[in-house]
């Protein structure tokens, strides 16, 4: 089943539980306090901007990755789910171009820029740098006039825990989008404007992938999405009732900064070299030019079966040694300075510093590939309702992601080690890495059993005993251990005066 939706206008009345439902895919009861989010929004909104009343609130969800970490700018499948914790923008058209944002939690300060192109960023890791993606983006791609932009004014909040690899950047950037595109009166195809989001996220500087940002905007109630890219195609996959996931915050912030931006684009680099490597070797063997931009194009799929067995031919072609630039440089027939300007560069402009320990180039392949085949594993499990195979295929994922990828920690190992031993079918790290949440598959009647357990044994021990750790503080348990819900993708609608 494919997802595709060419308007986002919906004629939604928020005192409406039927509608709260559909979007959060909750019972009644639990939905009064996301009633309470809109209304006090909506309020703060006209506190601060009393020179107009807001026109139209916008909606996007986090996101949960079940399985299929780092594939996604490989080309490969991804299996998320949307969650019932999103941004939410109350907002109204400027008189010029001015954005002006007020973000309910006051850790995040007041922002105002011009919707003019180029637009320019704040300070790297300001929040406002990711509602600057959306708007760079737009009016690069052409949705919106660059000569006729109009801005925005908007209050901002969320739920999506911050620094958690719940996708809480990705669905400001999709937020912020659809509150520009609304101020300007422009409809936009959800699918195109995926592919346009994930493009201009790497304004912030992060060479990511399309995942989050097709979830957040494709994603239906009560089921996870399949997505494949290149081109972006979706499948809804039904989530049954007797399984479901939770999400556990180690506590540790996996931030944006510059060390963690570098590990990620680190691995994306490599990857580059995997694809290079992997190409030239395939070529040189069958006599055949094969020309690859992601891992994906190199796949039996896209070869076809007139192709050697591309595992070994991977294993001889990358060694499964670390290797310095030289030492790619030399298996390329390339210079170092090539390499780095054809493979290594960044965001920025620079490239890459070379790893002091070499590139892992063999590590990260092997992960991406077996990655891959197990998010097709884990859509038949879940359509066949094997809950077994889904934990199984999701332990297999986080050794992965641990050993080859090496996007671990030792809070995330430990959550994932507790979350078995107190009843757990699977778990794994979810999301980039170096530090955020874990996800587990619980057999639903063991969900409340579960939760207290995992309360003792990490919360109330793990991390009392290592003090010494950077742990983020946190005052409601519920903010750093949830069920997960799987709720739609983002909204937008007008709202009336009052």
């Amino acid at each position: 089943m494919t997802t595709n939706t060419n308007t986002f206008v919906r004629p939604l009345q928020l005192d409406s539980s039927d509608v709260l439902h559909a979007l959060y895919n909750r019972p009644p009861r639990e939905l009064s306090a996301h009633g309470i989010r809109y209304e006090r929004l909506r309020q703060l909104f006209k506190t601060r901007f009393p020179e107009s009343d807001p026109k139209f609130i916008v909606r996007a969800p986090g996101r949960v990755n079940l399985i299929g970490e780092h594939t996604d700018y490989n080309g490969y499948p991804v299996l998320p789910m949307a969650l019932d914790r999103d941004i939410l923008f109350t907002a109204a058209p400027s008189n010029g171009t001015t954005v002006d944002l007020i973000n309910e939690n006051p850790q995040f300060e007041r922002r105002s820029f011009n919707a003019t192109f180029p637009v320019a960023p704040f300070e790297r890791g300001d929040w406002g740098n990711y509602v600057k993606a959306a708007v760079h983006g737009l009016l690069e791609a052409g949705l919106v006039s660059k000569s006729k932009a109009v801005g925005f004014h908007a209050a901002v909040g969320g739920t999506i825990p911050e620094s958690a690899g719940l996708s809480s950047s990705s669905a400001m950037v999709v937020a912020a989008a659809l509150a520009f595109l609304a101020a300007n009166g422009v409809e936009c195809d959800r699918n195109a404007l995926a592919d346009i989001l994930a493009r201009a996220e790497r304004y912030v500087g992060s060479e990511g992938g399309g995942m989050d940002q097709a979830v957040s905007l494709l994603a239906e109630a009560g089921h996870a999405l399949r997505i494949d890219f290149f081109p972006l195609r979706t499948e809804l996959v039904p989530l049954r009732q007797e399984l479901t996931f939770i999400v556990c915050n180690s506590l540790i912030r996996a931030p944006k900064s510059e060390s963690v931006r570098y590990a990620y684009n680190r691995r994306v680099v490599e990857c580059r070299l995997a694809t290079a490597l992997l190409s030239r070797a395939v070529t040189q063997r069958t006599g055949r030019t094969v020309k690859a931009e992601r891992l994906s194009d190199l796949s039996s799929a896209q070869l076809g079966p007139a192709y050697p067995e591309l595992g070994e031919t991977a294993r001889h072609a990358i060694g499964e040694r670390p290797l310095s630039l030289s030492a790619v440089a030399e298996l390329l027939a390339m210079t170092p300075r090539q390499v780095q300007r054809e493979y290594c560069m960044q965001r920025d402009g620079t490239p890459l510093p070379e790893p002091p320990d070499g590139f892992r180039i063999w590590n990260r392949y092997r992960h991406i590939v077996t990655e891959a085949a197990r998010v097709g594993l884990t859509v038949k499990a879940l359509k066949s309702g094997d809950n077994t195979e889904v934990g199984r295929l999701m332990n297999q994922s986080h050794a992965s992601c641990r050993d080859d990828y090496e996007i671990s920690c030792p809070e995330l190992d430990t959550l994932v080690s507790l979350g078995l031993e107190n009843g757990a079918l699977g778990a794994r790290l979810t999301g980039a890495g170096f530090g955020g949440c874990t996800v587990h598959a619980v057999p639903t009647e063991t969900v409340a059993e579960f939760l207290k357990k995992m309360d003792v044994s990490y919360y109330k021990g793990y991390v009392k005993r290592e003090q010494a750790r950077p742990f983020s503080s946190f005052n409601n348990l519920n903010d750093v251990m949830f069920s997960c819900h799987a709720a739609s993708g983002a909204d937008f609608w007008p709202v009336g005066e009052g």
